[in-house]
């Protein structure tokens, strides 16, 4: 059946039906993302694969940042184990007739966990809307097959992937990687922190419910469209949280999410299936390179964003099967 039931009001809705405008920009796009020569960038190597000459004594290093992360880039979007990666940095050094030096697999992953990694962002173009959402990767323990068979065993442990998407050109603005003892609400404020520019409204699930979060919404003149918790009550003093309250007694729920934007958070759900795409697991071992392995996924998804992205329009609605 073509047709959903709304849980809150018991109505029958109908499936939209929607159209990609831009077909052949973003069929390009597609491919684009397994083009070798946008990873790996000739031009842009050679100049930049050496670090600079130290000022003052030391020994001058062999591999820049940029040289690094290129090599994590390609390890990742492969989703290749370092040794792998090290042979297939040096086949295209090969190919490319660049005589330079390539990081072996063990000065990789030691570099990895002190990469400051740099996630491309483009200017925003006026107020942005910020949707916000979080996330689970299995970074070792029991596979999936056990845990059907005997449960979860202590071993089987998760990192939390907080990230803030810009709700129009649907990139990375902040992200944040935690351990599970951090709760989403904990995390808001930092993600806003990262996002320069004017603020015009912030949309989470009822997980954000929280004074913490409003307050860190309101510094930076924002709305928030957060949906209260169950059995919530007004906290007073015409605070925004209580609007909130009277407009969803006023419109229903359904109504509020259409009136404020609130269903557009549905972006950063989809931002969270783009990041699981890369792999729904973290290979490294350590913490710190926990995090730089994600915000490595997160510079590759920006990346796969600025080559292209659907455009699509509402069409219709699909019609119910008989």
């Amino acid at each position: 059946m073509a047709m959903r039931v709304k849980p809150e009001t018991g109505e029958v809705g109908l499936k939209q039906r929607y159209r990609v405008t831009n077909w052949s920009e973003y069929d390009r796009a597609l491919v684009n993302r397994g083009n070798l020569t946008i990873w790996f960038d000739e031009a842009s190597i050679r100049d930049s694969w050496t670090p600079p000459r130290p000022i003052g004594r030391g020994k001058p290093g062999l591999y820049s940042e940029t040289a690094i992360q290129t090599c994590l880039t390609i390890k990742t979007l492969f989703q290749l184990p370092y040794r792998a990666t090290e042979g297939l940095i040096k086949s295209l050094m090969r190919l490319c007739h660049l005589d330079l030096p390539v990081p072996d697999h063990t000065h990789m992953s030691r570099r990895a966990g002190e990469l400051s990694v740099k996630i491309p962002r483009r200017p925003r173009q006026g107020p942005t809307h910020v949707v916000v959402d979080s996330t689970g990767l299995k970074i070792f323990g029991e596979g999936e097959w056990k845990v059907r068979q005997h449960g979860v065993g202590k071993r089987r442990t998760w990192r939390k992937i907080h990230l803030a998407v810009d709700e129009s050109t649907k990139d990375i603005i902040g992200i944040e990687v935690t351990t599970t003892a951090w709760g989403d609400s904990e995390i808001l404020p930092g993600l806003l922190d990262q996002i320069e520019g004017e603020i015009a409204q912030v949309s989470a699930d009822g997980a954000y419910d929280s004074h913490g979060c409003h307050a860190a919404i309101a510094e930076r003149d924002a709305r928030a469209t957060i949906p209260p918790r169950d059995g919530a009550v007004t906290w007073g003093g015409d605070h925004a949280r209580d609007v909130i309250l009277q407009e969803i007694e006023t419109k229903g729920l359904d109504g509020w999410k259409n009136d404020s934007g609130y269903h557009r958070r549905s972006i950063a759900e989809n931002m969270m299936y783009r990041f699981k795409q890369l792999g729904d697991t973290l290979f490294s071992r350590r913490f710190e390179r926990q995090v730089n392995e994600a915000h490595v996924r997160a510079a590759i998804i920006n990346t796969f964003t600025y080559l292209g992205m659907p455009q699509s329009v509402r069409v219709g609605q699909v019609a119910p099967a008989a």
